[in-house]
């Protein structure tokens, strides 16, 4: 078996859920999942996933969230009680990660997918054009994590460059000194 950690530190990458659960996207694609192959490529490296919460599903219960139509940022800015909603998610999120720190993790990557009102890490649409900003979730989470002195890299995935997306991960765990974990199974 090939070593996987170089290091005495666990890694780990910080991943939207709907990377894993496509049923949290308020419009599921037909066809393989975009999330599946960064799963695969994360574990293959022997790094573990942290899954954050999904604001959207969540915002007033699973029963209402999980029926929820496509949004975008306009509307998510003006629903009452959505900021706040992601600032409480935000503050759990920012101290679990503050505890696996003190644990001995290290996060090399925080995942966001672009586009998305509420976990962009760098763009999205809006009735005004793209915009340069993150989601709501991710602004209220990076501003709680500057709160508690971390940093994590952040990588937006475009749906539509994936394998741009992957390949620029792929770097970033082998600039970690991992290397593929050949026993998966």
């Amino acid at each position: 078996m090939k070593p996987i950690l170089k290091s005495k530190l666990k890694l780990a990458v910080l991943a939207p859920p709907c990377m894993l659960s496509p049923g949290l996207q308020a419009e599921r694609k037909q066809g393989m999942h975009w999330g599946y192959p960064f799963i695969e490529l994360i574990m293959r490296y022997g790094v573990d996933i942290e899954l954050l919460p999904c604001p959207e599903s969540t915002f007033k219960g699973y029963s209402s969230g999980l029926r929820r139509n496509k949004h975008g940022i306009d509307y998510y800015t003006h629903l009452d009680g959505y900021k706040e909603h992601c600032i409480l998610l935000a503050k759990q999120s920012a101290d679990l990660v503050a505890d696996m720190q003190g644990g001995g993790y290290k996060f090399i990557y925080w995942l966001g997918v672009e586009h998305s009102p509420t976990c962009a890490a760098t763009y999205m649409y809006s009735c005004h054009g793209m915009l340069k900003r993150q989601g709501i979730f991710y602004e209220c989470l990076q501003e709680e994590l500057k709160l508690r002195g971390i940093i994590i890299p952040q990588k937006g995935i475009n749906r539509t460059y994936l394998r741009k997306a992957l390949v620029s991960l792929e770097q970033a765990l082998l600039s970690e000194g991992q290397t593929e974990k050949d026993d998966l199974f």
